[in-house]
């Protein structure tokens, strides 16, 4: 294997050699090439290969392609191209074809495709994808990548009919080719429609309709084909949808489209999606013409939007007398929603609209989180309004009633309350909201902890703090660290102890507890530490974390280090070297020498610091 990969690398001398004599890189950096190509080298021809290390390879090989085209222009030296940009893009062409025969992956064929593009080896794409649909002909994705290709690239729509009508014949429930063909044979209609136009100045009437009937029309009833056989074989509403949009796109398409909903009414007037999309089209319908009347002899009407907005809110209305579902609801409210964020015209009455149709889902109990809390904004922005007041604190409490489980639903009632002034309101209600939120209730103790500090009351706050320790256990969990540091704030350093005394042990337990008490021990009396005390939060917190977190190990000997007995640093660490769990006791190990180095560094910096004070103190009295 080393003679083989020792030619490899002496065929790859020559350019390397090339780019050193016109001074793209110096000797260093292509001893450096010429090193990570033997290393590469040696990966790929092991009797083991792995594709990563192809992958490797190649990007390493780009990332170099790229670096000597970015010196070009940097230097200005455009010289030896072919010798030296060329051979390296020619060798990363090659370790494409050797992965790819080696390992046959889906990806490395898209990746080699776009390097292929990217460096303009056209020839090789259009054979590449061949091979390709050879080899994973059973995913529909690589032939519409193929169609794609010829299509976009080679701007060749024979081939890529052919490519999409073969994969279909494969993959007769994609979607995805379902939908290229779909939209190439309209492009094709429109393209004849464009034509169409351009000569018909040049041709009589029965030329003309001869022309609309052998070649316009022929691409539109493709397409209708291809619809046919789509809805036959994918029988999803989204899919439908998808091609209506597609047609919706393109003009002189309103028979096709016509036939489309009539199917789509047909199959799937039990979906809520059927309704939306017919709904929303109905805000952009135009007036129809007759077809014999002369186009200059009767210029459009504008329907009026209002007129617009009322058939689309009557065709949900309408959908919804069978489809009470929350989705309809739904995709009605959101509707709305986007017609009112345009208040250039008609707003008050779209406001309107949309104010009603939330009052009826709201009463159908089908409104969702998301236009609740819309809902709420649009009350709250009347706060001089005593009416739209009391709306809103109707709503909110209802709401609570419909959506039970909403957190967001619960603080927005909660946090109003509060603002208003109805503390004791906020009180009855807390209990039935944690019972039905459970430990999802967290934000609203805490929001109600906060707006109980800031009126500066001890009573009320400490009620309420041990309040929300008596809701839920996985409550108290989190509130347990913010209730102590209040007590010490607050009452001093001896009901923090004899709260966390009693707290400690109580599952679900908590490392934050532990180590708020540990540093309230010291922060509270820098000068004065306790040890015996400080000591018991990170004894606690070893003997009940210690397996699964190196951190509290850490804590406790640098608190004996600084605080304590030093020494007992030693039996600190004796003990987690036996208690920590395997995986954690390396890392462990490397973290106390990095600790011991800086408790060092530090110290000499301590003793330099004294010694500059001393001698300087010294000098001050020879002078005097």
């Amino acid at each position: 294997m080393a003679e083989f990969v020792e030619k490899r690398c002496e065929d790859m001398i020559p350019e390397l050699e090339q780019m050193e004599r016109i001074k793209l890189f110096n000797k260093d950096e292509i001893q450096t090439v010429i090193k990570k190509y033997k290393e590469f080298e040696y990966k790929i021809q092991r009797y083991a290969k792995c594709r990563r290390d192809f992958e490797e390879y190649i990007h390493f090989k780009k990332d170099l392609l790229a670096l000597i085209k970015q010196r070009r222009l940097k230097y200005g030296i455009m010289k030896k191209k072919s010798d030296i940009d060329f051979a390296v893009a020619n060798k990363i062409n090659n370790l494409y074809k050797t992965a790819i025969n080696k390992f046959n992956d889906i990806t490395l064929w898209l990746d080699y495709i776009t390097f292929c593009k990217e460096l303009h080896f056209y020839s090789n794409i259009s054979h590449t994808l061949n091979r390709m649909l050879q080899m994973h002909g059973d995913k529909p994705r690589c032939w519409h990548i193929a169609a794609c290709w010829e299509l976009k690239e080679n701007n060749d729509k024979e081939k890529a009919r052919n490519l999409l009508l073969n994969g279909l014949h494969l993959h007769s429930k994609s979607q995805l080719l379902y939908i290229e063909a779909f939209r190439l044979e309209l492009n094709d209609y429109k393209t004849a429609l464009n034509n169409a136009e351009n000569a018909e100045n040049k041709e009589d009437d029965s030329a003309l309709t001869a022309r609309q009937d052998n070649r316009i029309l022929l691409p539109l009833r493709k397409a209708y084909l291809i619809y046919q056989q789509a809805v036959q074989h994918v029988n999803d509403v989204r899919f439908t949808i998808k091609l209506l949009t597609i047609a919706e796109k393109h003009d002189n398409t309103e028979e096709l489209q016509e036939k489309m909903i009539s199917d789509m009414v047909r199959d799937y007037s039990h979906e809520a999606l059927t309704w939306d999309k017919m709904a929303r089209r109905e805000l952009r319908r135009k007036p129809a013409r007759p077809d014999n009347v002369d186009r200059a002899a009767s210029p459009e009407k504008k329907v009026l939007l209002r007129d617009r907005i009322v058939s689309c809110s009557n065709i949900y209305q309408t959908a919804l007398k069978d489809i009470n579902t929350e989705e309809m609801w739904y995709l009605y409210v959101e509707c709305l929603l986007d017609i009112s964020r345009d208040s250039r015209s008609l707003a008050n009455f779209k406001r309107k609209l949309l104010k009603i149709a939330l009052s009826q889902a709201h009463q159908a109990r089908k409104l969702t989180e998301k236009h609740y809390l819309y809902w709420f904004d649009m009350l709250s922005a009347k706060a001089g309004d005593v009416n739209a007041q009391k709306k809103l604190r109707q709503i909110l409490r209802e709401a609570t009633d419909a959506v039970p489980n909403s957190v967001v639903i619960w603080y927005a009632r909660m946090k109003h309350l509060l603002v208003s002034g109805r503390g004791k309101e906020v009180a009855a209600i807390y209990p039935k909201a944690t019972q039905m939120l459970g430990k999802k209730a967290l934000p609203l103790w805490k929001m109600r902890i906060s707006h109980v500090r800031r009126m500066k009351s001890s009573v009320k706050t400490e009620k309420t703090f041990r309040a929300a320790l008596q809701a839920h256990a996985f409550i108290a969990k989190d509130i347990k660290p913010v209730y102590l540091d209040w007590l010490a704030s607050t009452k001093g350093i001896e009901a923090a102890r004899e709260a966390y005394n009693s707290m400690s042990l109580d599952p679900p337990l908590n490392l934050e507890l532990h180590k708020k008490m540990a540093s309230l021990e010291v922060a509270l009396q820098p000068n004065d530490v306790s040890v015996k005390h400080a000591r018991r939060p990170h004894e606690l917190a070893t003997h009940l974390f210690g397996a699964k977190d190196k951190s509290v190990w850490l804590d406790q000997m640098k608190f004996e280090w600084k605080y304590g007995e030093p020494w007992n640093a030693g039996r600190v660490h004796d003990r987690a070297l036996k208690t920590l769990d395997g995986s954690l006791t390396a890392s462990f190990i490397e973290d106390c020498v990095h600790m011991k180095l800086e408790c060092a560094q530090k110290l000499e910096a301590d003793d330099e610091t004294v010694t500059s004070l001393d001698s300087g103190s010294d000098a001050h009295v020879d002078i005097d």
